[in-house]
């Protein structure tokens, strides 16, 4: 494990509260992995509440204040099919403030789909971005959601199931090592996919 490996492990073991065993640690190499190993140290408490059901409602209902009731929002819904890129930047800002939660960024290939996708690190390794966040769906929009606002949407005293756990992981490594979250998923290697060493 890395520095920055090890400083990602430190964090999410104060956010929770735990210590993840270093024989533990070791068996880390996916985002999925990580989840894996709080899964199994926290105890869960589970309630009727779905996380990903409540943020789905206020999703469709901050779009339906600008005017998208004609349109039915789906958890499959793309992004892309409720914007014209001229209107993308400016109803953007419009569904976060109207939601009270951070939402993910939108980048360069939001705007423009010819520009370069693939980004360089000190000139030697290239990234290739595969999702502009447009091009996401609501479901993923409600993922990526939770995740930037996991300390005021998820209760760490009392986690519910898995799924929070996962938001949780994946909202620390997209704050600590500066990953847009559109491009965490749970199937990513840690060093590979996501460059942490």
């Amino acid at each position: 494990m890395g520095l920055d490996s090890v400083e990602l492990v430190v964090s999410v073991e104060d956010t929770f509260g735990i210590r993840i065993p270093d024989d533990e640690c070791e068996k880390i190499y996916s985002v999925q992995d990580f989840a894996d190993a709080v899964f199994k140290i926290i105890s869960i408490n589970p309630t009727k509440k779905c996380l990903r059901q409540l943020i789905f409602y206020r999703i469709r209902k901050a779009f339906q204040t600008l005017d998208f009731e004609k349109v039915i929002i789906r958890p499959d819904t793309k992004i892309s099919e409720l914007f014209t890129q001229p209107e993308l930047k400016t109803n953007w800002k419009k569904i976060e403030t109207e939601l009270g939660l951070k939402l993910p960024e939108l980048v360069a290939l939001d705007f423009n789909p010819n520009v370069n996708s693939h980004v360089k690190i000190l000139g030697i390794k290239t990234l290739k971005r595969t999702l502009p966040v447009s091009k996401g769906t609501i479901r993923q929009l409600i993922d990526w959601t939770i995740s930037l606002n996991f300390d005021t949407l998820i209760d760490i005293q009392s986690i519910t199931d898995k799924y929070e756990i996962e938001r949780i992981i994946s909202g620390i490594i997209s704050k600590n090592m500066g990953i847009p979250i559109s491009e965490i998923e749970l199937k990513h290697s840690i060093t590979n996919d996501l460059g942490i060493d």
